[in-house]
């Protein structure tokens, strides 16, 4: 369950990036469904990878 905290980390910065985005943009139907499908995703992915990438570094 530990392994998943950095990419539920990521996909929840994603979300919340995707929610100030859309509200400041006055996104509607398709591009905020874009929007909300890709930043979780490439959060969750990005922080995960940068978090399994640095114990390896030092």
């Amino acid at each position: 369950m530990k392994d998943y905290l950095p990419y539920a980390a990521g996909a929840l910065a994603g979300l919340l990036v995707a929610f100030l985005m859309s509200g400041l943009l006055a996104l509607t139907e398709t591009p905020q469904l874009v929007l909300f499908a890709l930043l979780p995703a490439v959060g969750g992915a990005v922080v995960e990878r940068v978090c399994h990438r640095r114990p390896n570094n030092s």
